[in-house]
């Protein structure tokens, strides 16, 4: 076994030809949603016949070096991430553990990991560790292999249940890893009995945000600023877009939705911060032709403020972010109040606002505080957010929820015209004080993140209701629009969900982030999309 931990795949290894992609469905699934014995994946990690993952790694000063120390790889790759790197591993490896094959002027061909390399020689170790030491002048040619150096059938000398306590052994791997911000999280990942859960992609750098597209395709924002495609449940090599962007803590590519008439409107929409001159919120949008969107035709809707000017205890912290079209066919834009409160109360700012344009980044006529307002805060819609990092809004008759997070408590608030949800002179939880629009739903501080409503063709009692994930506890709930009051279990076992959407086909995409802000600690290619749908007839019975 050979786990990277640089990059997105974790376990390097062969991609298992004894396996039909059936019967490697079958592993992931089992492997998704079961707990697994703990103390049985470590006897099958430490199994020198079987598994022989410590000939080739260390965890707790114990194994071997050819492969990077795995004493921490649970605390920086979700579930998700080690199954599929177990039963895919060549879809992408770190440099460094590459597998590299020599020929030598004898004829022999020799393959293993390079770990030391001279002017006279390199050290190339096999996937029994041990070390081949070959001149620099025996070497007829050396190249670097597309496939993993690792024992042949892995996962297919495991049944489904010892694959399942693998992953969850690897999973605990996580000393000295912080638990805070939902980073304590593990699986198994629980859905309804009626529902089944598949990872569509892997390797997300900084995961924040996604849209569904009516034809299907799904846009996730990396907070660094690329913008990726998932096209077919297939995530796209190339990007639909990069831009420029301050990716510092909260900042970065964080909002993305489209034209409500895209394709035939070809536009894209982005809420962005931008560095220069200064760190800022920037509305845009940009023409899209197939799956690329042209950085040229790039239109700035809107610019935010100066955010050195505008304080706040963490200046890059609670930037709001979402972005998605009303059934007016007007853009809302949710903009957090960057940790300084009192911006949230003023209308000579965008902190702590949504914000409301035409598709063309005009002012609608209608906006409410168009007489106490000048210039581009005329697109102030609502006030006295605290971070509202996503909303939704109903297709059936435009209803908006807002997901509003922290204070004592997470809220979510009816989306409406001239609202002042009262941040920070109220704190956050249930309100009767004149001029405060309260919310219809509130738990305990924790950190609410994406919330979507069902389509009404989503059978059984599900149908319309509000669902929406929690970062720190890993779950998704639902509730009644209608009334709010009582919340039930949907899915739990996610770590970190930052952002969901459910498509047109009524399936839930949920988007994992796996890091609490982009820091010195913050680490690529670690985000995950997963998918929840109904599981079909066929299945059930099974």
């Amino acid at each position: 076994m050979i786990i990277a931990v640089a990059s997105c795949p974790l376990i390097s290894i062969a991609a298992d030809p004894g396996m039909t992609a059936a019967e490697r469905k079958a592993y992931e699934q089992h492997a998704l949603t079961n707990r697994g014995d703990v103390k049985r994946g470590a006897k099958l990690f430490a199994d020198v016949k079987r598994t022989r993952c410590e000939t080739c790694h260390r965890v707790a000063g114990k194994g071997g070096e050819v492969g990077p120390d795995l004493s921490r790889i649970g605390g920086k790759f979700d579930r998700p991430h080690l199954i599929e790197s177990l039963l895919e591993p060549s879809r992408q490896i770190v440099e460094g553990y590459r597998t590299s094959l020599v020929l030598t002027t004898d004829g022999r061909v020799l393959n293993g990991v390079v770990k030391q390399e001279s002017e006279r020689s390199l050290t190339l170790h096999d996937a029994e560790g041990k070390p081949n030491v070959i001149g620099r002048d025996d070497i007829e040619s050396l190249r670097t292999s597309e496939v993993s150096l690792m024992p042949d059938n892995l996962a297919s000398s495991l049944s489904k249940q010892e694959f399942t306590d693998l992953v969850a052994y690897l999973e605990t791997l996580r000393s000295g890893a912080n638990k805070k911000f939902g980073a304590g999280v593990r699986g198994p990942i629980s859905v309804p009995e009626a529902f089944q859960v598949q990872t569509i992609a892997t390797g997300l750098t900084g995961a924040v945000a996604l849209e569904t597209l009516d034809d299907g395709r799904i846009l996730v924002c990396e907070q660094t600023g690329t913008l990726r495609v998932i096209k077919n449940d297939q995530l796209l090599t190339e990007p639909m877009l990069s831009l420029s962007v301050d990716s510092n803590w909260e900042r970065g590519l964080i909002g993305v939705t489209v034209h409500p008439e895209f394709p035939a409107s070809p536009w894209v929409y982005v809420c962005y911060v931008a560095a220069n001159p200064y760190p800022h919120h920037r509305i845009s949008r940009l023409r899209v032709t197939a799956d690329t969107a042209d950085p040229k035709s790039e239109q700035i809707l809107l610019r935010g403020d100066d955010q050195t000017k505008m304080g706040g205890n963490v200046p890059a912290g609670h930037q709001g972010g979402a972005i998605h079209f009303g059934n007016d066919g007007h853009l809302y834009i949710a903009i957090g109040e960057q940790t300084a409160g009192i911006p949230a109360q003023k209308l000579d700012t965008f902190l702590g606002k949504i914000l409301r344009v035409t598709d063309s980044g005009e002012m609608p006529k209608d906006n409410p505080f168009l007489n106490q307002t000048k210039d581009k805060y005329r697109a102030i819609w609502a006030i006295g957010c605290r971070n509202p990092f996503t909303f939704a809004i109903r297709p059936t008759d435009g209803m908006m929820l807002i997901n509003d997070v922290g204070g004592k408590f997470e809220e979510i608030n009816p989306g409406v015209a001239g609202a002042n949800y009262g941040w920070p002179n109220v704190n956050h939880g249930m309100t009767q004080q004149p001029g405060i629009k309260g919310p219809i739903h509130v738990y305990p501080q924790a950190s609410i993140s994406g919330g979507d409503f069902a389509p009404t063709t989503l059978p059984g009692k599900h149908s319309g209701r509000y669902f929406f994930a929690d970062f720190v506890h890993g779950w998704i709930r639902t509730i009644d629009p209608a009334n709010g009051k009582q919340a039930d279990a949907f899915a739990s076992g996610l770590r970190r969900p930052v952002d969901m959407r459910f498509s047109r086909d009524g399936s839930l995409y949920v988007l994992l982030r796996n890091a609490w802000v982009k820091d010195d600690k913050f680490v690529s290619d670690t985000g995950s999309l997963l998918k929840i749908s109904r599981r079909s007839p066929q299945t059930l019975s099974e």
